[in-house]
């Protein structure tokens, strides 16, 4: 393949015109204008034709920037963050100021566990992503709910895993490979071997990853124990991820995949941070954790390719997933009393979902007009459920009286079951200059609890959990004009929501030694969001540029634990038992607007004889505003730029590319007063990537990341410092990466 094009056609900035989940064919042949995204529209179209921005990255991209994570993914992806790591690992992803939950995330099409979190020992969180079984990653900014409903807030990540079809077909039947390296930012190893035989009617493909390591490192220099620690706690970390594919096509029309991954991460932690402190008279010796996280997933999909009546392409899948988060916690602790103690904290958070879809497509001219009508159902189904378990032992392994009830759950036993139907058609006039997407969909959502005696044990006084439902209606519109050669204008409006969460509906917890309590709210609303986006863009033979502006609000955000509203006149106070009283309501008017710019140019494409070099420059800004309070958002980041400088040998024998990240500060003005965080200054951070292919065969990839040693704290890790020693959240200081690739 033409070097020239393969840098236009797949860097990982590639701000496109789309919005949606990853069921694309592998396009690695195409030319740049016709590179295909689904994540728009759900159906396969040019980055051209679609009126919205997302980012795309490709296998080749992942293993380029070496990247071992999905914090790495969005390394240099301005607007798009992944925070967390420490005990608990990874958060989910931030779009444009809206994360966790708000932010929908599929792999396959399924959708990722739910975050959830409940007091200091229990943080299940979305990182069941192993990055090296990708073989594509969508990630759409902005309110999507009219194609892919709750949850799609703030935006929709979705990632293809691989199949047969990357590797084998009519004119190649096997496939082995295998990949090893190594990260001196958490001095993590990787072992990885993809397997794949079959041709055009049966084909089958089988990875496996292996990765161990450690802690990440920091810019921090200070160890010993305690919240003033610096240097972070040591941890050992091992993951593992199957996951196999088999297609069988018996005819061109027909196509039928099953699919099985299996993910598992175990991480042992000393949480040295932790040892001296000291609450209520009791002093913590000792704390260490031992956390698991696990997630199966299977999937059958059929897919339908012909003209009939009603439809030429049928898409259906029907899929099943579950997951669980275990985390167990062992602390050795002496009382005011000098008396030595052993407790024990563990608890466990479990997901369930199974769930179908299907989705046709049919083309026709009306008049002047050429339509494609896509339409379809989902339906699904999840099951979650929550318990902890603690314990208190003295010196001579006596158990001694708890001041909570255990064994208790954060909320009852609920399952929630979502139907939703969709259409959309996609409309060219005037020749196909003008591109029109009009969409709609209907989401129903219902919530079922089951409260059992270890819910009622554990919550005493606290009223009966409650079902509840209700339905919501989303629609988006957007177009594309072709202005000229190469200039093309887009904008769009676009809606999304997400249901009222089970956990915030019926939240349970009473803590009559702290004085509180939290109790239901089955009147909760669905958050809602409304965005609007426009954009210019030019495509020529020596690139691409692309700018756009956008504003999204969102109304009806669900605070959690907010002083309950019924006694607002006893300030919190309930009556019936003196406890404070705290509850989820729909709160906060929330403003952000932005302005992005993504360029990549090919020097030699303005003018033969110039060296072969690629520049590329992406930039992120945006505000954020809680309208009741005036406030400005703490979730929205700094201004970050990347600006980027490659070149690739004559033959792609080799290649590098030099990466400059720059992020402007946060300072006090640009922090709600109300949830106050430590202000941070401005850095910039180089990065050297290169790649060099001994054969066709055999593949090194090599990473020298931060070069100047730069100590630095991101905006995204503050929310986590408390009372910690900030120099404990910085990133990593200077380190190398490298993998080696071989086909066998």
């Amino acid at each position: 393949m033409n070097a020239r094009i393969l840098r236009v056609r797949i860097p990982l900035l590639c701000t496109v015109l789309a919005t949606g989940a990853a069921y694309s064919d592998d396009t690695t042949d195409a030319p740049v204008d016709e590179t295909l995204t689904v994540v728009g529209t759900r159906t396969e179209r040019s980055f051209d034709e679609v009126a919205a921005t997302v980012s795309v990255a490709t296998a080749e991209d992942i293993e380029r920037r070496l990247v071992r994570n999905i914090a790495d993914l969005v390394r240099f992806e301005p607007g798009v963050t992944v925070a967390g790591g420490g005990r608990f690992g990874l958060d989910g992803f931030t779009i444009r100021g809206i994360g966790g939950n708000r932010v929908l995330t599929l792999v396959d099409g399924v959708r990722v566990p739910d975050e959830f979190s409940f007091g200091p020992f229990l943080s299940s969180r979305r990182d069941f992503v192993d990055v090296d079984s990708l073989s594509r990653a969508e990630i759409a900014r902005g309110p999507i709910s009219a194609l892919y409903g709750s949850d799609a807030l703030g935006g929709v990540v979705a990632f293809t895993t691989k199949g047969p079809e990357d590797y084998v077909g009519a004119d190649r039947r096997r496939h082995v490979e295998v990949k090893a390296g190594h990260s001196g930012a958490d001095d993590s190893l990787v072992g990885a071997v993809t397997a794949a035989a079959g041709g055009d009617r049966l084909s089958g493909l089988l990875h496996y990853t292996e990765r161990q390591g450690h802690e990440r490192d920091n810019g921090g220099d200070a160890g010993g124990t305690g919240p003033g620690r610096e240097r972070p706690d040591p941890q050992s970390i091992d993951t593992a991820n199957l996951s196999t594919k088999v297609t069988f096509a018996p005819t061109d029309a027909h196509r039928l995949t099953v699919g099985v991954d299996s993910y598992r991460n175990e991480t042992d932690t000393r949480i040295l941070s932790d040892y001296g402190v000291s609450a209520f008279g009791t002093t913590v010796d000792r704390r260490d954790a031992r956390d698991a996280r696990d997630r199966n997933r299977w999937s059958f999909a059929y897919r339908f390719t012909g003209a009939t009546p009603v439809a030429d392409s049928v898409r259906m899948v029907v899929y099943g997933q579950q997951s669980e988060t275990e985390q167990a916690t062992l602390e050795a602790r002496t009382t005011r009393s000098r008396a030595p103690q052993t407790r024990t904290r563990d608890s466990r958070y479990e997901q369930e979902i199974r769930g179908a879809y299907v989705q046709l497509g049919k083309s026709f001219d009306l008049g002047a007009s050429r339509h494609f009508l896509t339409y379809g159902a989902d339906y699904y189904e999840t099951d979650n459920l929550s318990v902890r378990h603690g314990a208190t032992f003295d010196a001579g392994g006596a158990p001694l009286r708890e001041f909570y009830p255990y064994p208790t759950r954060d909320f009852p036993p609920t399952k929630v079951v979502q139907a939703a139907a969709l259409v959309q058609d996609e409309i060219a006039l005037l020749d196909g200059r003008l591109l029109l997407s009009p969409g709609v969909r209907f989401d129903r959502f219902d919530a079922d609890t089951s409260p059992d005696a270890v819910y009622f044990g554990g919550n005493p006084g606290s009223p009966p959990p409650e079902d509840y439902s209700d339905s919501e209606v989303t629609a988006k519109i957007g177009a594309v004009w072709a202005a000229g050669r190469d200039f093309s204008l887009f904008a769009r409006y676009s809606e999304g929501f997400r249901a009222p969460p089970y956990d915030d509906v019926n939240v349970g917890f009473t803590n009559f030694l702290g004085g509180y309590k939290t109790i239901s709210n089955p009147d909760l609303a669905s958050e809602r969001s409304q965005g609007v986006e426009a954009g210019l863009r030019w495509l020529g033979d020596a690139g691409q540029v692309r700018v756009s502006v956008f504003r999204n609000d969102y109304d009806d955000f669900i605070e959690s634990f907010a002083v309950a509203p019924a006694f607002g006149a006893t300030r919190g106070v309930d009556p019936a038992d003196g406890l404070l009283t705290f509850q989820s309501v729909n709160r906060a008017k929330v403003r952000i607007d932005g302005a992005e710019l993504s360029a990549l140019l090919d020097v030699a494409g303005w003018r033969t004889g110039l060296p072969d070099l690629t520049l590329r420059a992406s930039v992120a800004w945006a505000r954020g505003e809680d309208q009741d309070s005036g406030e400005p958002l703490n979730t929205i980041e700094p201004l970050t730029a990347v600006l980027g400088l490659g070149y690739d040998a004559p033959g792609g024998r080799w290649g590098t590319e030099l990466l400059w990240t720059l992020v402007g500060g946060k300072d006090v003005s640009d922090i709600d007063a109300g949830m106050p965080r430590m202000p941070t200054a401005g850095y910039g951070i180089l990065d050297l990537l290169g790649h060099l292919r001994f054969t066709d065969r055999v593949r090194l990839h090599l990473g020298l990341f931060n070069l100047t040693d730069r100590t630095y704290l991101r905006w995204a890790d503050t929310t986590a410092i408390g009372q910690d020693a900030p120099a404990r959240f910085t990133q990593p200081g200077f380190h190398a990466g490298v993998t080696l690739r071989v086909e066998l």
